[in-house]
């Protein structure tokens, strides 16, 4: 089995390799720009990014201000945790279901077309999979000295991993409430846990104070008391269950179930050690559908990632059961899943796919002139084909790098989500945003397609001037150019401030 492993340790460092030299885009850009910015000067545990945690931010700022800033770096960076996820998911899964289903679990989440996606692109959901499955490792392992320490990294890393954290301490006192017990290893296991709590909330605490932002993602419907069942609940469970043929596993995974309710209905036994065992992650998952899956509209299946882990092993045992004691039926599926994924994957990197969303235009802010350039042909799905909005892109970038820039410019981005069926549904924002506001009014953004009259806005030099809300009242517009690819492009306009 180890040599397995290695194998899939080798085969995510094959294609790092592969796409060694391409640039972060889109949020990946503001990423490792933040970063950057991060440890340059002081150290800021409150970094001007959406009031993320910081730990991405300082780790992979540390090693910018020790080897200096490249896409590579940021490459070996982002391989590091996919290796990890895959080493703690066999780790896990052999603790619940023994080597062949651990296995299975890791070589399905390997060649999943949405791994191979986010491990090559700067994102915060991959690494939080990868911790995640860390802590939860030391959760079955009883390790509560690195349970607090990875637990400490996860919460710094998203907001994500406080939810996992409360899972896993609800988990330990229905446990041992069951057991009607108390005992030093109780005491252990709940400091353990309560301290990334503590630092989270320390955390929290002070970027509230500091950047008036508490956590993101906000406006939770649980908070607000509203119906968790919309179209994004249902959108996230599909990009979960669904896409890219995970739909046949669901299937194998709901049949399973009914067999093995089916044969303890009879025989009226359950493994309580394994139920025990699986209850943290049966929580988080319950408890990411109801107060995070139903948030935003936006159609990033990245969001669920962090979910699949526990997808790939369930799938796992699901194809052991309808197997029986046939190895050789159990391989078989295993290996026809993992070449599925892997022709999906080459599919949607070499050929035009519905899940292309390609965004060259990056902002290069350092240097003696600040320009944009074509920095981030990068990956959203993985699909890495020009389309014509790209085409477009290549135009409005060398247009944009002869106006003056000193002038801060407004993109008008028709047709910009048109792919994913999401046109009208929000706002793109570019790279960052550091002024003071209230999100809620943000929001209202993302939910309301009328709200404003442009479906996607980008706001390119001097952002933090800006307070959205109030652009058309404090500024006006010139149009500069009208760029039009079959349909897909941007009006660009000057704006100019209205100083009366």
């Amino acid at each position: 089995m180890q040599k397995k492993i290695a194998f899939l340790c080798v085969f995510i460092m094959a294609y790092t390799l592969y796409f060694i030299d391409l640039p972060p885009w889109w949020d990946g850009t503001t990423t490792a720009m933040t970063a950057l910015d991060t440890v340059k000067n002081n150290i800021d545990l409150y970094v001007d990014f959406f009031g993320k945690p910081p730990f991405i931010f300082l780790s992979l700022g540390t090693l910018f201000k020790i080897f200096g800033y490249s896409p590579e770096m940021i490459h070996v960076f982002m391989m590091v945790f996919s290796i990890a996820g895959i080493i703690f998911t066999y780790k896990a899964g052999e603790i619940l279901g023994g080597k062949e289903i651990a296995c299975s679990a890791s070589f399905l989440l390997a060649f999943s077309p949405l791994f191979i996606a986010q491990s090559v692109n700067l994102n915060f959901d991959l690494p939080s999979m990868a911790l995640l499955m860390a802590v939860y490792y030391f959760y079955l392992k009883k390790n509560y000295v690195f349970l607090a320490i990875f637990g400490i990294m996860l919460v710094m890393t998203k907001e994500i991993g406080i939810l996992f954290i409360a899972a896993l301490l609800l988990s330990t006192i229905i446990n041992y409430a069951a057991e009607k017990k108390s005992n030093n290893k109780l005491r252990d296991a709940l400091a353990a846990q309560l301290i990334p709590i503590i630092v989270f909330v320390g955390w929290a605490y002070g970027n509230y104070t500091r950047k008036g932002w508490f956590l993101f993602p906000r406006d939770s419907p649980i908070m607000k008391l509203d119906s968790i069942f919309n179209e994004n609940l249902i959108m996230r469970l599909e990009q979960l269950l669904v896409i890219n043929y995970n739909w046949i596993l669901t299937i194998l995974i709901i049949c399973s179930l009914l067999i093995w309710f089916y044969r303890h209905r009879q025989c009226e036994t359950f493994d309580r050690e394994k139920i025990k065992m699986l209850l943290p992650l049966i929580l988080f998952s319950l408890i990411f559908f109801v107060a995070v899956a139903p948030i935003r509209d936006f159609n990033l299946p990245r969001y669920v990632i962090v979910l699949y882990p526990a997808f790939y092993l369930a799938s796992a045992w699901a194809i052991s059961v309808l197997s029986g004691k046939n190895r050789n039926l159990f391989a078989i599926i295993i290996i026809s899943m993992v070449l599925l994924f892997a022709a999906q994957s080459v599919y949607s990197v070499y050929s035009q796919d519905p899940y292309v969303f390609l965004d060259p235009a990056t902002q290069k802010i350092y240097g003696e002139n600040p320009s944009l350039t074509l920095d981030g042909s990068g990956v959203m799905e993985i699909n890495l084909k020009y389309v014509d909005y790209v085409k477009a892109d290549i135009e409005l970038v060398g247009f944009i790098n002869t106006t003056d820039h000193s002038a801060p410019l407004l993109l008008n981005r028709f047709n910009h989500y048109s792919i994913f069926g999401a046109a009208n549904k929000g706002i793109d924002i570019g790279y960052g945003q550091k002024s003071h506001r209230e999100y809620k009014e943000l929001g209202d953004f993302y939910r309301s397609p009328y709200t404003i009259s442009y479906p996607a806005i980008l706001v390119i030099e001097n952002f933090n001037m800006f307070d959205l809300e109030k652009l058309y009242n404090m500024y006006n517009v010139t149009l500069l150019k009208q760029i039009q690819v079959n349909g897909v492009g941007a009006d660009v306009y000057q704006i100019d401030k209205d100083y009366s």
